[in-house]
């Protein structure tokens, strides 16, 4: 819902007056252009900036007006070589075009965020072949005169560029949370492209724009003598989608899907200008054409779901709002014409890139070696606030012979890392979950890395999916049992809520949604609200999750008022603060458990040799330093043991009696600052 300012006019007997004003939400760079976005815009499809971003970088891609005078005549010869009006619009055979699916993530396990699922690409396949056969029964069927089969289907590439055995999608770690179309295009294309003489290329990424759906690059012209090509990189030649437009949450409801674009139709609109269609309003106004006659002419885009829209009412026909080629929403669309179809069938006998595919060997099963084996993660099997964790992996066995042993290599963020060997009977095409020894590390961001070494005692004969790795956050723990929270609200209160839960969910705190203020004509950038400000007392070692949420998605700052939050430790020390633009904020903590997140590195004091089996020695820079007492703890926040200090010798402990994991030494001395150091018993 926008956001209403209300202007008070008391002149000459005039009633109050409520204006609706739209507000710009995000401004950034799309292809290197500034462009603003209004409140609840999206992006539906970028292929139009595309385009222009590519006649850019390359003065030799023809323009829209040269490409359809070298189509036209194509068009024409195509029709003209079919023997009768029924045959018109029959193809010699069905053509089927292989496709990989390019997941761009960062580390994350499969099935969160941009790391879909599997089965969220096989729903997406689905739907573009019930779209592109309009298919009976299914949401792509129609019975409009005009509604075509266009006798194109798609199916999921069965070898890699190196005639390996493949499952046609290709999950890509690039290291980064999200993708600028730019860096897309410099940097995720050419690193990750298969050969597109033989694949369509679907690239599913977490866009910088989270508000754009998608885009496509336009087919070139033909080669052929005479012609000037339609110059264009090959290494860029594709279809780009958000993570959350891809797939079907009714064929696949686990996924994740961003409503009401969840239906996989962003694909099945993007497909069609990769195969050269265009937007059914010819990205003009009534008198620009989309070349295709039997899409009645429209003014402009459609969006949602409207009926009986005829925006050009001097030329017939309403507008075709069902059509893949317009803005409407997911469930709305259902067509592709009789013209559409000529189109791309034209396309694909002329455009290069597109008439290879027809040829392709693609879509032949890869090459499957003896000893193959291939590894995922598949869960970390992290629990809320705690920073040890034992991860479960998949190994599967992509060779023809029983897989019986495996070698494992794996660590957090590339350092100390252990071997895990497997012993069992994988057969060929089957898998098998295997929980590791348990890992413990410290508060913050880390890697989790997993290797598989060997297989049946020998070098994988193909080694691509032999390495996994997944990002994870460690929680930290803070001092004392009373958090402060503050909240600076903006001038909107009604959009902000939240909360304050247990690990397990349970409410402690919550607030909101709370007045607004929007101001008058007379006063339009009102004084902000006094800021709330509470004390949560909370229990001791124990775990917390803080959420915040805004329904505009604009967060408290800074259009609307200068807000922000904050949660403050006893000692005052930052627990999170925020308030730029978000729609929902979740941050994890613990309060009162002595964790490794607690370490300070005292400098001057080092413990050896760490990791131990047998004794630690506590080695002093400056005599002064000597402790007086030291104290073992468990990463539950547990004293183990403690003993006061008067000896030499003393600093030496034994730890031979502790069972293996992360502990924590703390030393103290009167009148100092306690110190903290962590140790590994082996």
């Amino acid at each position: 819902m926008k956001k209403i300012t209300y202007f008070l006019f008391i002149a000459l007997g005039l009633s109050n007056l409520a204006i609706s004003q739209e507000k710009v939400t995000d401004e950034g760079f799309l292809f290197g252009k500034r462009r603003a976005v209004l409140q609840n815009e999206v992006i539906r499809c970028a292929t139009t900036e595309y385009e222009e971003y590519l006649k850019l970088k390359d003065p030799k891609r023809l323009s829209d007006s040269e490409f359809e005078k070298w189509l036209k005549p194509v068009i024409i010869k195509e029709i003209s070589e079919k023997k009768t009006s029924t045959s018109l619009q029959r193809t010699s055979a069905v053509i089927t075009i292989p496709v990989v699916v390019h997941i761009i993530h960062n580390g994350d396990n499969i099935g969160i965020d941009e790391n879909i699922f599997d089965q969220q690409v096989a729903s997406q396949i689905r739907v573009l072949n019930e779209d592109f056969r309009r298919r009976s029964g299914t949401p792509g069927f129609n019975s409009n005169p005009v509604g075509a089969d266009i006798e194109i289907e798609f199916a999921l590439a069965k070898r890699d560029p190196q005639g390996i055995l493949s499952n046609g999608i290709n999950r890509v770690n690039l290291g980064e949370v999200s993708w600028s179309t730019t860096d897309i295009d410099d940097i995720v294309k050419p690193q990750t492209i298969w050969n597109p003489d033989k694949y369509l290329n679907i690239w599913v990424v977490n866009f910088t724009r989270a508000n754009l759906l998608g885009y496509a690059q336009f087919p070139s012209n033909s080669s052929l003598p005479g012609l000037s090509q339609n110059s264009s990189v090959a290494n860029t030649d594709g279809v780009v989608l958000g993570y959350k437009f891809f797939g079907s949450r009714a064929y696949f409801p686990n996924g994740t899907y961003g409503s009401p674009y969840d239906g996989g139709r962003t694909a099945s609109h993007e497909v069609g200008h990769w195969l050269g269609l265009r937007h059914i309003w010819g990205d003009g106004g009534c008198d620009v054409d989309d070349f295709c006659a039997d899409t009645p002419n429209a003014g402009q885009e459609n969006e949602g779901c409207p009926v009986n829209i005829d925006s050009c009412p001097d030329s017939p026909g309403l507008d075709m709002v069902e059509n893949y080629m317009d803005y409407t929403n997911d469930g709305c669309m259902n067509i592709f014409t009789q013209d559409q179809k000529s189109r791309i069938i034209s396309i694909m006998n002329n455009s290069p890139r597109r008439a290879s595919l027809k040829t392709s060997d693609a879509l032949t099963p890869g090459t499957v070696f003896a000893n193959d084996g291939a590894i995922r993660i598949s869960n970390l099997n992290l629990t809320t606030c705690n920073n040890s964790f034992a991860p479960t992996i998949e190994i599967t066995n992509k060779g023809n012979t029983a897989l019986t042993r495996a070698s494992i290599r794996f660590a957090i963020d590339n350092t100390s890392f252990q071997t895990a060997n497997f012993t069992g009977n994988i057969a060929p095409n089957a898998t098998q979950l295997i929980t590791l020894s348990t890992l413990t590390t410290t508060a913050g961001n880390h890697s989790f890395n997993v290797t598989l070494e060997t297989v049946n005692n020998t070098t994988d004969q193909k080694n691509s999916d032999n390495s996994a790795a997944s990002n994870f956050k460690i929680s930290k723990s803070f001092a004392g049992t009373t958090v402060t929270y503050r909240l600076q609200r903006d001038n909107f209160g009604s959009e902000t809520t939240w909360k304050l839960t247990t690990a397990a969910g349970v409410v402690l705190y919550e607030g909101g949604p709370y007045m607004d203020n929007p101001g008058t004509t007379a006063n339009p950038n009102p004084a902000l609200p006094e800021p709330i400000i509470l004390n949560f007392e909370l229990a001791n070692n124990a775990c917390y999750i803080f959420t915040i949420e805004d329904s505009e998605s604009d967060g408290l700052c800074c259009d609307y008022g200068s807000g922000s939050y904050s949660l403050n430790a006893t000692n005052g020390e930052l627990i999170v603060s925020g308030g730029t633009s978000f729609d929902k904020e979740t941050t994890t903590f613990s309060i009162g458990t002595l964790g490794v997140n607690d370490i300070t590195e005292p400098e001057g004091i080092v413990v050896y040799p760490n990791p131990t089996s047998d004794r630690i020695t506590i080695k002093l820079s400056k005599p002064e330093d000597t402790p007086e007492s030291y104290t073992i703890i468990n990463t539950a926040g547990q004293i183990i043991e403690t003993k006061e200090l008067g000896l030499e010798n003393d600093l030496q402990i034994s730890v031979s009696h502790l069972s293996e994991g992360l502990y924590f030494l703390k030393l103290s001395k009167k009148g100092t600052p306690s110190k903290t150091i962590q140790f590994i018993k082996k």
